[in-house]
């Protein structure tokens, strides 16, 4: 019944994808994303069509969470970046934190039922000019969700330099927030129907906030790059021991 059940919401998500893209294939043929209104209409759209998808996961049984203190997060010219444990995460975050830019998976540049809502929303895929990309978003006051991890947590918790690059270049604060979910599931390399048969809890917790434009602000910024990234991986290994 629970593999049912996943399958279904599985089966929503895509036609949730699929109606958006009426809205979104047309917003892209006409180039209107570059305006920042529409680029947060699109937003908008997002936001409450994965409100509502999770609801459904609830609705269904395969999830319960704390996720709405994610709406705390609305600060401009922030990084938020958090551990990555399953696929849903960044559904998560796009469906309480308003108006936040994203970086997306190049991947899903050929996802056709996804790459219309990342386009005309302005999130920035992990290509060769994402760091460009990243740093112009955040100096323009919007706030970016990063998953420094790069790819889902397999078995040790490792978040790369490149973020935090980004940060000491681009954002004024860094947030720093944990997801654990018990049991897991929707792991890297874990088939859709490998579900587990209880409810799968997820809890968020915003930790701390680091105001970058202090931190060790008389060093050059290869250095603070280096132990920013010491130090929140120190964090995520300590928290997650």
């Amino acid at each position: 019944m629970k593999v049912i059940s996943v399958g279904f919401l599985f089966l929503l998500f895509g036609i949730i994808c699929l109606f958006g893209n009426l809205i979104f294939t047309p917003i892209i043929l006409l180039n209107l994303q570059r305006f920042r209104v529409v680029k947060n209409f699109s937003r908008f759209l997002v936001r409450i069509s994965w409100n509502f998808f999770l609801k459904c996961t609830e609705i269904f049984g395969y999830q319960s969470s704390n996720y709405h203190i994610l709406q705390n997060l609305n600060g401009s010219n922030s990084m938020i970046i958090c551990n990555h444990p399953s696929l849903l995460d960044v559904v998560f975050f796009l469906a309480k934190v308003k108006n936040a830019n994203c970086v997306v998976k190049k991947e899903l540049k050929k996802n056709i039922f996804l790459y219309p809502a990342i386009k005309a929303s302005g999130y920035i895929l992990n290509d060769d000019s994402f760091l460009e990309n990243s740093i112009r978003s955040l100096k323009s006051g919007e706030s970016l969700i990063v998953f420094p991890e790069g790819s889902r947590t397999k078995d040790e918790i490792l978040m790369h330099k490149a973020a935090f690059f980004i940060a000491i270049k681009g954002a004024k604060n860094l947030i720093i927030t944990t997801l654990t979910m018990n049991p897991r599931s929707l792991k890297k390399g874990q088939k859709w129907y490998e579900t587990p048969k209880i409810k799968v809890k997820y809890n968020f917790k915003i930790d701390s906030e680091i105001d970058l434009e202090k931190f060790y602000a008389n060093k050059p910024d290869t250095l603070r790059v280096r132990i920013l990234t010491q130090e929140i991986n120190k964090f995520y290994k300590k928290e997650f021991k």
